[in-house]
């Protein structure tokens, strides 16, 4: 992983840009291209791709399906010039019915890790509230827990849409002759909606140009702070936007 420049964790936030990952209506190894938002605003595009998009309308009452760019996205198709990012693969350790709670770590050990972002309808604008955000992953050693929930988690977007985990940095291990590289398994959805599966990735990650898996849209900076107990802690910004609410 690259050297990161250690700030405060205000400015840390500051620091990360709003990066959104449009999940495709396919299932989880479906692949879709990329395109950044247009000139009309909203969420900034994902890390690939760089169509010129259209203009993205202002959308409706989230989650309701009224008024402007949501509903014409509902009925037709994404607004044009949202980015629309991939999904990922599902992996072998999902377990349903994890408990919901923001932190889920539970006691580990390891680089403490803070993951926040939004969850947007189709028109890149419109929050979605009450998306249930689902996320595990592997400890710092990159054991995963399958006889309970250790990092493993749910939680509910607020009325603006926004969700915030607390846990670690995910550890590495092999699969076959190669490491993957460090990543958090996301399933997404929302009762208007399709739920979806994706992974998130970290920038600097040595392993990933020879994971098979990985996709760049997926990829995300890490931004580096120090915490109360003067130990180093990173931040990471992953919005969602969920094509078909």
């Amino acid at each position: 992983m690259s050297t990161q420049k250690t700030v405060s964790r205000r400015a840390a936030l500051g620091a990360v840009a709003s990066s959104v990952v449009a999940l495709g209506c396919g299932g989880s190894q479906e692949s879709s291209s990329t395109t950044p938002v247009g000139s009309g605003g909203g969420p900034a595009g994902g890390t690939s791709g760089g169509g010129s998009g259209g203009t993205s309308s202002t959308g409706g009452s989230a989650g309701t399906g009224t008024g402007g760019g949501l509903a014409q996205c509902k009925a037709f198709g994404p607004t044009p010039g949202c980015a629309v990012t991939d999904d990922n693969i599902l992996g072998p350790f999902y377990k349903a019915d994890a408990p919901f709670r923001s932190d889920i770590t539970e006691g580990s050990t390891g680089t403490a890790l803070r993951i926040q972002g939004t969850v947007y309808g189709c028109d890149c604008q419109t929050p979605l509230a009450g998306a249930v955000v689902d996320i595990w992953q592997a400890d710092d050693s990159g054991a995963y827990d399958n006889t309970g929930f250790v990092l493993r988690g749910r939680v509910k977007t607020d009325d603006q849409g926004r969700y915030e985990l607390t846990t670690i940095l995910p550890g590495l291990y092999l699969n076959g002759s190669t490491y993957r590289p460090r990543h958090v398994h996301y399933k997404v959805s929302h009762a208007d909606g399709v739920a979806l599966t994706t992974q998130l990735y970290f920038e600097g990650d040595p392993w990933i140009a020879s994971d098979a898996f990985v996709k760049a849209s997926l990829v995300r900076p890490l931004v580096a702070s120090i915490g109360a107990t003067g130990k180093k802690e990173y931040d990471v910004t992953f919005d969602v936007v969920l094509t078909g609410v």
